[in-house]
């Protein structure tokens, strides 16, 4: 145990030192562009306030800390759907394959994309007759692999793209990610850690803005384990590099491990506040896998919906 201790905390100053410079701007909001990148990719962890990092499990944890996908144990699909504001779509796709002693890799898919608008100027307010969409995508290549009995550590190489005037204005990224999961059975808590879009600017004509990296170190505390009742309480701190630092609570109620019921709440972020959803496991059906559904509220906007399945192989 104590070689796994110090290999966690070795990796958790090495997340704060490459992190620490981008992340010390304080609020600079505007100022990073790809903000896609921000969005949550599964239903579960955003009904429990978006508190991620240790809550990483099977194909789907590509998208938040790729440590998660070493609890794969053969293969798994991920999907996600997520009904975004003004018609905006944002969708999720994962596959996790185990490889036994070579450890787990894994690819995911991130899109947002808009339904088709009208282009407009100042001779044709109405509209000039021709349509337009932006869209924005990041294709994820996960590697992660159990360097010990309780320590696992994932990395993602990431390729984004993002167009904004259907493909004649875009621009390109590539990026990283690391995360890693530290679980301690004595204290019956899960440690998370995770850095995601360490990575290059994108550049949209002769304009340059940073994507939004942002250091993630959570906890999943198991407050109740029995017979037919689970309950896990998720804590998180983020420091994003165009914010203040944010704090996620998260708690999951589940029952004869059949159906969750989640909540959770986001502190110090801009428009997002409470969260709540629930689960169903596919298990009585013959499935390994499961359903789940969020909704997050918004202060000065309508709230969101998002669907998620995880289905193991």
């Amino acid at each position: 145990m104590g070689d796994s201790i110090t290999r966690a905390i070795v990796v958790s100053v090495f997340f704060m030192i490459v992190i620490a410079p981008k992340a010390d701007a304080g609020n600079r909001s505007g100022t990073v562009s790809g903000q896609f990148l921000k969005l949550p990719t599964n239903a579960r962890v955003s009904a429990m306030g978006n508190a991620q990092a240790a809550l990483a499990e099977g194909a789907s944890s590509i998208g938040y800390n790729p440590a998660g996908i070493l609890s794969v144990t053969n293969a798994s699909f991920g999907g996600t759907y997520h009904q975004w504001f003004a018609e905006i779509t944002h969708s999720f796709y994962s596959v996790a394959v185990n490889l036994q002693e070579w450890g787990t890799v894994g690819m995911g898919m991130t899109l947002l994309t808009t339904d088709d608008m009208p282009v407009t100027d100042q001779f044709f307010p109405e509209g000039t007759g021709q349509m337009f969409k932006s869209t924005d995508v990041a294709y994820t290549v996960s590697y992660a692999r159990q360097i010990s009995e309780d320590f696992g550590l994932g990395l993602s190489a990431k390729y984004i793209r993002s167009y904004l005037y259907n493909s004649d204005y875009r621009a390109t990224s590539f990026a990283f990610d690391i995360g890693s999961i530290y679980d301690i059975p004595a204290l019956r808590t899960r440690l998370g850690i995770s850095i995601a879009n360490l990575g290059k600017d994108l550049k949209y004509i002769y304009e340059q803005y940073s994507i939004p990296s942002v250091l993630r170190f959570g906890a999943r505390i198991t407050a109740l384990r029995e017979d037919d009742h689970l309950v896990y309480i998720a804590l998180q701190v983020g420091r994003p590099n165009d914010a203040e630092e944010q704090y996620n609570l998260g708690v999951e109620y589940t029952f004869q491990n059949l159906v969750s019921l989640r909540t959770g709440y986001r502190f110090n972020y801009d428009t997002e506040n409470w969260s709540g959803g629930l689960g169903l496991s596919l298990q009585s059906l013959g499935i390994n896998g499961s359903l789940d559904y969020a909704y997050t509220n918004y202060k000065y906007l309508s709230g969101t919906h998002m669907f998620s399945t995880e289905i193991g192989f």
